[in-house]
């Protein structure tokens, strides 16, 4: 080396340790910082902190600042959107997805994947992917999320209930599922449903309890044959098949007293800590309950729910979607696959949020095990009462496709309330709807 260079190689290393800050400026602009933003309850943020650092180990030259939104998620997302500050992805209700992604916001998740040699569309579950027109899908589940139901195993001791059926095949009929929920609502009284001198008014356990939206009622509508919006595009809630189900549900509370009134659901704590409290002997609801049932540390058992015909269950209704006005489109679909792929947050699986989206993770035994199986979030029955279903008895929620669906659940959820509180039969209730939402039905998207 001739002292020429000798002399410039010296300058180089001295104003490296001159101005360090220069070198840590250079690495500063190769980060690239990604908005992420995700609802949940106190359980559920811990755990996307922990997926989110597993990425950025991974990845150190992304970092992804997770938003927590545990409360009026979809009102912040559409002010976020509309004021120019949309995160480069995040979870978005269905129904907003649908909307976002015909307005030309979200991008079509299959260019990505298709350009991806690493992943397929066949990896996945062909049902989980949600389309706003032919071939041309905003994104997939967040998970799976299966409804069914779960149950405290010392409220059933103490009633002399046996366990519920795990099994599909083995699923109650709606008239045994009524008398099961007699014996475990208690009156402040300590009488039961079924004991003279009941009082329907005082309660202190409910032997059921439900949410009064899509995701309680169309699973049964659909098991017994119904649908939202019918393939003619009729409104189907108001045809016989949806309307004996829907009577059924408020029969429940109007009727019979063991499941409470949107007016007292609200006066209890959250569906979770109401079996933990004793508060609800059942729950029905999707299987991401697990987590606060696995974490409140509750002896709980699972179930499948009440079969009509031919058995139905459904998702949750939230997606990720990679909004387009990103600045990192690679790194944010890089996050994204990330989420998605269960061998990067199996432990967000074997808690019990969440249940994969590839199909590897429900047929190969060695993967079921590492989430499925063996552990507090998933007790025995768990693989027949939620894993199966959703191989072979999975419908979407009718939020993921029927247009100007948020405009017709206005005046559903309404006459839900009114059939729920009594004040009107439920064909009453969806007959009287009947002319409006028909003026609203435009068919599904993607067909």
């Amino acid at each position: 080396m001739s002292r020429k260079s000798s002399g410039f190689l010296i300058l180089i290393i001295a104003s490296i340790l001159l101005f360090p800050g220069v070198l840590a400026a250079q690495s500063k602009k190769d980060v690239v910082t990604l908005n992420f933003t995700y609802w949940g309850g106190p359980y559920e943020k811990p755990t996307i902190e922990k997926l989110i650092a597993s990425f950025e180990a991974k990845y150190p030259n992304i970092k992804v600042e997770g938003q927590h939104i545990p409360a009026d998620y979809e009102a912040k997302m559409s002010a976020m959107v509309a004021g120019n500050k949309a995160p480069d992805l995040g979870y978005v209700r269905d129904f907003m997805a649908l909307d976002f992604a015909k307005q030309g916001m979200l991008y079509n998740i299959f260019d990505m994947i298709d350009k991806d040699k690493s992943i397929s569309r066949d990896d996945f579950i062909k049902e989980f992917f949600l389309y706003w027109d032919k071939d041309k899908s905003y994104g997939m589940f967040t998970a799976a999320e299966a409804y069914g139901l779960f149950y405290n195993k010392q409220a059933f001791k103490e009633a002399g209930v046996p366990n519920l059926p795990t099994k599909m095949e083995d699923a109650l009929t709606w008239d045994q599922l009524v008398e099961i929920a007699k014996k475990l609502t208690i009156d402040q009284n300590g009488k039961n449903a079924i004991q003279p001198g009941f009082d329907k008014t005082k309660i202190r356990q409910y032997g059921i309890r439900f949410d009064f939206n899509q995701g309680a009622y169309m699973p049964l509508v659909r098991s017994n044959g119904g649908d939202y919006v019918t393939d003619d595009n009729k409104f189907g809630l108001a045809q016989p098949a949806a309307l004996k189900v829907l009577q059924n549900m408020a029969d429940l509370v109007v009727k019979y007293g063991v499941a409470p009134s949107p007016a007292e659901a609200k006066a209890l704590p959250s569906t979770a800590v109401s079996v933990t409290t004793r508060q609800s002997a059942i729950i029905m609801i999707g299987q991401w309950v697990l987590l606060d049932l696995a974490q409140a540390g509750v002896d709980f058992g699972v179930g499948v729910l009440p079969n009509f015909g031919k058995y139905v269950t459904s998702p949750g209704w939230g997606t990720i979607g990679i909004f387009k006005t990103t600045q990192h489109p690679e790194e944010s679909y890089l996050f994204w696959k990330w989420i998605c792929d269960p061998s990067n947050s199996i432990e967000t699986h074997k808690a019990g949020l969440w249940m994969p989206l590839m199909k590897k993770y429900y047929t190969d035994e060695n993967l079921v095990k590492l989430w499925a199986k063996g552990n507090k979030a998933h007790p025995e029955g768990y693989v027949d009462a939620f894993m199966k279903p959703v191989l072979t008895n999975f419908k979407v929620h009718p939020s993921s496709y029927v247009k100007n669906f948020v405009l017709i659940d206005a005046l559903v959820q309404p006459a839900l309330e009114r059939m729920y509180m009594g004040k009107e039969t439920a064909e009453q209730a969806m007959k009287n709807i009947e002319p409006e939402v028909n003026k609203l039905i435009d068919g599904k998207y993607g067909k």
